[in-house]
């Protein structure tokens, strides 16, 4: 007990703080963007003083229509196409995560699909951050089951099959929600980090109206968080008593739902909180009658929310689409452009009143004569005023007509407004007639204005879509139990067909996974987008045709897409079959060994060659020494019997001078 008076303390001073300093600073903001958004002037406009109650007090709604040309854009990114996330797995090696993360996307494809009521969601939460300035939303499994009479197959003592009727739990509930929270229903210290405002608050505070016999049921409905049970009367202390005037204005100024009261209290609507507290390095969840008594016992919020496994996380996501640095709540689109609306306005109500006046005279009558001031005031064509002096009792005042200078000086509010906000508008090329003369000035205007609004969407995406989206994939992961949910999943995923499984194990559930919205640059103009698409595809199918070997084409996939505008590339590639990769192994393995075996035999054949070559040159030479030795043989024989006929000369010389020498 000790304890829960010691957050219930705790609970109480962060309610004061927050609520103190968000009426002080942020109520008159909060209010003037609600006020704007449904075409109605600001609580302290000039418009709602007793000076202006018969004047013209027109809005001109440039605010709606930059917040539904911003959700009609938001319309076309997000849910052009069928798939609304893309889950890729960590390691992208890993055969399990990879099919981890199949499965993921069918089960998230198929909640966001049925149950969550996901395009609601996004619009609605892209109006909060356009309108006040914030998105908050709570994510949690909402679980309820009954317990009723059902037939049940038992057995005898002798084994013999019967049939009894026994107890059994009925499930009327399980499916995730993503619930949007008013801006006026969340408290948390003005002291957050403004990147991440949920996680670094040391307390966050969220409002839940509920009916008395609500909470009266949870009371008694026991389970693991079963609340503290407390009489009526004392439930009854927590009931909406003072005016909240945010709430007000988000009503049109009727009367609160929250305020109505019953004879029987039963449908009496009284404040419960869930609160969020941190001590040290521990974060704790708890449910209050407002900041009056404890409904249930401190927990951890891990525990108690066990998808927020991560260190200070939260089951709530608070977004932005404008960034303002250092401050935990930005200025919202609408009240960025709220003194340009106010002008635009002014300008067209003195307009209007200018053209009243010309069309409708004032007149200017004597006191105290004796005219039909009441006919001067209905002014009925053909109508007659009854006066005793017409030229001293009565005198019309003239108004010179509306220049062309107002109607200048409201295209020119038009074109700032339209320029700051990225609201491309009829008002825009209207404007600028000599841009919109040609068809590439007109695609010039709408490119400027739509790089505001995907800049814009980006934002969003970053901080609140995407955040939120994790969420529900760690929720799938922890408390996805539905047969139906996950059989069609793994039906997509192709799981069942390659391995064979009955059902989708609980370990391909329990898998690292990253998840994205596939939302880039150039998303919300469906030409452009499709032209930049087809051209990325072109310039990649002709790089992978023609390929050096040493280049990366999965980076340049990245590239390509990139520059096209497209966040994540991969989903338009399907992975192939492991069968096929081992398939394709194996047909590179045998054109590898017959490439072989060709250069093999060519080269044996030019062994062979140069083998033949050479024998057919060794008989050459020996055939050239047979026929160099004949040749020298037979030089040998001549010169041998050149040298013997001169020898055979000499001698016959030598005995012819012997002969005359004894003959002499």
């Amino acid at each position: 007990m000790a304890a829960n008076e010691a957050f219930l303390e705790l609970a109480k001073e962060a309610y004061e703080q927050s609520t103190s300093y968000f009426e002080s600073n942020y109520r008159k903001q909060f209010e003037d963007g609600l006020r704007m958004f449904q075409s109605r002037h600001p609580q302290d406009s000039k418009y709602l003083s007793g000076n202006y109650k018969h004047r013209s007090k027109l809005f001109r709604p440039k605010t709606r229509s930059m917040i539904r040309k911003a959700e009609s854009s938001a319309a076309i990114a997000f849910f052009s196409s069928p798939d609304f996330v893309q889950v890729d797995p960590v390691n992208t090696t890993d055969q399990i995560q990879a099919e981890s993360s199949q499965i993921m996307k069918g089960l998230l494809q198929e909640r966001l699909t049925k149950d969550v009521t996901w395009f609601l969601n996004v619009m609605g939460g892209l109006q909060d951050a356009m309108n006040v300035g914030l998105v908050a939303s709570l994510q949690y499994w909402d679980y309820e089951s009954e317990v009723v009479e059902a037939p049940m197959e038992a057995q005898m003592p002798d084994g013999t099959p019967v049939t009894v009727m026994g107890e059994q739990e009925s499930v009327l509930r399980d499916e995730p929600c993503c619930e949007l929270l008013p801006i006026e229903n969340i408290k948390f210290s003005p002291a957050a980090k403004w990147y991440n405002v949920a996680e670094t608050s040391p307390y966050l505070i969220i409002e839940m109206p509920m009916y008395v016999n609500d909470v009266e049921a949870r009371m008694e409905s026991g389970g693991e968080y079963q609340w503290i049970q407390h009489d009526r009367e004392t439930i009854l202390e927590a009931k909406v008593s003072e005016e909240n005037t945010l709430r007000g204005s988000r009503n049109d100024d009727k009367e609160s739902a929250e305020q109505v009261t019953s004879e029987t209290n039963n449908f009496d609507v009284v404040q419960v909180h869930l609160n969020f507290i941190r001590v040290g390095n521990k974060d704790f969840c708890f449910y209050t009658l407002k900041d009056m008594h404890m409904l249930s016992n401190p927990v951890e919020t891990k525990q108690m929310f066990k998808h927020c496994d991560q260190f200070r996380q939260r089951p709530v996501v608070i977004g932005f689409c404008v960034i303002e640095t250092h401050k935990a709540i930005p200025q919202s689109p609408a009240l960025l452009g709220k003194d340009l609306q106010t002008e635009a306005n002014v300008v067209a109500n003195t307009r209007l009143d200018n053209v009243l006046y010309v069309l409708n005279k004032r007149w200017v009558v004597k006191r105290g004569s004796q005219i039909d001031t009441e006919a001067i005031v209905r002014n009925v064509p053909g109508g007659v005023v009854m006066a005793n002096n017409v030229d001293s009792d009565l005198r019309e005042i003239n108004w010179a007509d509306v220049t062309s200078s107002a109607y200048a000086e409201q295209d020119r509010i038009n074109v700032d407004y339209d320029e700051l906000l990225g609201n491309f508008a009829q008002s825009s090329v209207m404007t600028n007639r000599k841009l919109n003369e040609t068809v590439g000035g007109m695609r010039m205007m709408a490119q400027g204005a739509n790089a505001v609004t995907e800049y814009t969407l980006r934002v969003f995406t970053e901080t609140w879509l995407q955040p939120v989206l994790r969420q529900l994939m760690k929720m799938e992961q922890y408390y996805e139990s539905d047969e139906r949910i996950l059989a069609i999943a793994g039906q997509k995923s192709q799981m069942f067909i390659r391995r064979g499984l009955p059902n989708v194990p609980p370990y391909m559930l329990e898998q690292e996974l990253t998840l994205t919205v596939s939302v880039g640059m150039g998303a919300t103009d469906p030409d452009t987008r499709f032209q930049r698409f087809m051209q990325a595809t072109g310039a990649y199918t002709q790089l992978a045709q023609n390929a050096p070997p040493d280049l990366n084409l999965s980076e340049v996939r990245k590239e390509l897409y990139g520059l096209a505008g497209f966040k994540d590339s991969t989903r338009f590639f399907a992975k192939p079959d492991p069968r096929f990769l081992q398939a394709q192994k194996l047909a590179q393995q045998a054109e590898d060994i017959i490439k072989k075996g060709v250069e093999e035999g060519k080269q044996k054949l030019r062994d062979r060659e140069a083998a033949a070559d050479s024998k057919e040159h060794t008989l050459d030479a020996k055939q050239f020494e047979i026929e160099v030795r004949g040749r020298l043989q037979d030089l040998e024989e001549q010169i041998g019997g050149a040298i013997h006929k001169a020898e055979v000369r000499d001698i016959k010389r030598d005995t012819a001078a012997q002969a005359k020498e004894k003959a002499a």
